[in-house]
């Protein structure tokens, strides 16, 4: 016997047409919320991500790019950013005055010896430690000798000498890497013999172990130095100068009226400048200063007011990040405010940058570890 087929009757086509819409415009609705749901969340956790670290206050640590570098209970350690099977902890064997690294070269140092992680042995210079910088591959250490000469020597991943630099007592100012190529080495001498300060900065290759370049600036003091893939940045006390990393030029100057740079960060091809009043007891208002890298500076200005219970300023990613007693709030260049997140339960209590993608913060008792997306 033939098996009868159903039939579908449709009694009022236009009914039924309406149905059907409706029912899609739902379907889309709820598909398009939870997209909209995945999205949302994971944008969040691009922007902030808080994690409790194992190091102490007041303790001695410092950011490589790739984790953290710490002392705790007589040994050094290392805190791994991303992989938790690159962590370690080693005896210290010699007392720890200070920390450097980065992601290819660790070391810790105190006035008379330096350790380079994983070096056959330590290294013990002529002259008293002053500090260490670290390149990608090489630390340069600053020594003092009784008769005030300083020397800077360079060494590398093995704890072997490749380089030094021998200066008159008085005449370094300052010394470190390219943030931009870690072959780099700069350092700054100052002469006031003229009457008038004179600065005089030069650039090293490490891997052709040459000097490479020659800046000179005049009338004011130089407090910092940093690279881009084709600027020298030098910060004065009267001006932000420009030049050009390839032809050893200035290109351009900025008048800072009466502020310090404290922090910087790059915003594209931008630069982002922090700055704080000079000579200020107390910091009531920051400034954002932004800087291109073209032959005239389009400089733009804004200024912020602090608020109370703020305990930390940064620029992270092109922006800056303001650390409260409970959260976290961030500003673009122009002064816009694009995101504020509580922290967890706790009080913020000081704040210290890493790099541009980490802030350690103290909150009562303990270090946070605040990582920041863009």
């Amino acid at each position: 016997m033939a098996r009868k087929r159903r039939r579908i009757v449709v009694r009022d086509p236009r009914k039924t047409a309406l149905r059907l819409a409706l029912a899609a415009i739902i379907l889309a609705t709820v598909a398009g919320l939870g997209v909209f749901t995945f999205l949302t969340v994971r944008k969040m956790n691009r922007k902030l991500a808080v994690r409790s670290v194992p190091l102490e206050s007041g303790a001695p640590s410092c950011g490589t790019g790739d984790g953290i570098l710490y002392v705790k209970g007589g040994m050094l350690n290392f805190f791994s950013f991303k992989d938790e099977d690159n962590n370690f902890s080693k005896f210290l064997t010699s007392s720890a005055d200070g920390l450097v690294g980065s992601r290819g070269i660790k070391a810790v140092w105190s006035e008379n010896a330096i350790q380079i992680i994983d070096a056959p042995f330590d290294i013990v210079p002529e002259g008293e430690v002053r500090t260490v910088k670290a390149g990608s591959q090489h630390i340069a250490v600053l020594t003092k000798k009784p008769n005030g000469a300083e020397t800077v020597t360079v060494y590398n991943t093995t704890g072997q000498q490749v380089y030094l630099l021998n200066f008159d007592p008085g005449r370094l100012a300052g010394f470190g890497f390219s943030e931009v190529s870690g072959q780099t080495l700069w350092t700054m001498e100052l002469s006031v013999e003229s009457g008038t300060p004179r600065t005089t900065i030069t650039t090293f290759d490490l891997s052709r172990m040459s000097a490479t370049g020659v800046l000179t600036v005049s009338g004011q003091l130089v407090e910092d130095v940093f690279f881009t893939n084709t600027s020298v940045f030098i910060v004065g006390t009267e001006s932000l100068i420009r030049c050009s990393a390839s032809a050893n030029r200035e290109i351009y100057r900025v008048q800072l009226h009466g502020y310090k740079v404290i922090d910087r960060s790059a915003d594209g091809e931008g630069i982002v400048l922090l700055l704080v009043p000079r000579n200020a007891e107390k910091i009531t208002a920051l400034r954002l200063l932004t800087v291109s890298q073209k032959d005239v500076a389009e400089e733009t200005s804004v200024t912020f007011t602090i608020s109370e219970g703020t305990v930390g300023w940064h620029l992270v990613g092109g922006k800056l990040l303001l650390a409260t007693e409970s959260s976290v709030k961030r500003f673009d260049r122009k002064g816009k405010q694009v995101d504020a997140t509580a922290l967890p339960a706790g009080t913020t209590l000081a704040s210290k940058k890493l790099d541009d993608k980490h802030i350690l913060l103290e909150r009562s008792g303990e270090i946070d570890l605040l990582t920041i997306g863009r």
